[in-house]
């Protein structure tokens, strides 16, 4: 029995046995009706994974329906390539089909991929460099960047006093100014001359004016 994988079309990848290899029935083994479409689309050589060597074989559909498509991400050069259905991924030397485990193939997708670095190892090596340093009161390591605790509450200081002098800086509001009425005092004249003023400023003329003769009829002479 040799070992071999399926990966459906959400991604998932699922380990199946065979007991006599034939390339020509491995669409059926995809889940397919018909072998249209269906080839070998990749093929690593991969040395060294875990003290073994493989040769990987890729192998789909790239026609399908909607909502068929692959979900799974392959390595390049078919990192770019849509698939349809399930794909079937050997490890094959020849005609000679050998195991191949999801395990083996998470190291060998890995390493088809340049290799993911451990972060964690980085942040030890790093931690195992620093043994030794000059520290401050904190733990940080006294490198030029890193200063002591008092400096940074003096920087709080400087900075709460940098606050105080924008607060002055900022325009202030006008006081409205408020103004009392004062009362003028009045100023009392004693014997304040009386003034006399004159009922009318017209003079009435008693004497009338006779005016009759202008009015009198004038007698005419018939002759």
């Amino acid at each position: 029995m040799t070992t071999y994988l399926i990966v459906q079309k959400d991604g998932n990848i699922k380990e199946t046995t065979v007991k006599q290899f034939a390339e020509e029935d491995l669409y059926k083994k995809a889940g397919f009706r018909t072998s249209d479409g269906f080839a070998l689309h990749a093929t690593w050589s991969v040395d060294n994974v875990n003290r073994k060597n493989y040769n990987i074989q890729v192998y789909g559909k790239t026609d399908g329906r909607a909502n068929q498509e692959n979900k799974y991400e392959f390595p390049p050069p078919i990192d770019n390539t849509l698939f349809f259905g399930s794909c079937i991924i050997l490890n094959r030397v020849g005609d000679v089909l050998s195991n191949l485990t999801s395990t083996e193939w998470s190291a060998i997708y890995d390493k088809l991929y340049g290799g993911f670095e451990d972060l964690n190892s980085e942040d030890e090596s790093e931690s195992d460099e620093d043994d030794g340093l000059p520290r401050t009161k904190s733990g940080y390591v006294k490198d030029g960047f890193i200063v002591e605790d008092d400096d940074d509450e003096d920087e709080d200081e400087d900075d709460d006093e940098d606050y105080d002098d924008d607060e002055d800086d900022a325009p202030k509001k006008k006081k409205r100014k408020v103004t009392k009425s004062v009362k003028k005092p009045v100023i009392k004249l004693k014997n304040k001359p009386k003034v006399s003023v004159p009922t009318s400023v017209f003079v009435v003329q008693e004497t009338e004016l006779d005016c009759t003769n202008e009015l009198c009829e004038e007698e005419y002479v018939i002759e």
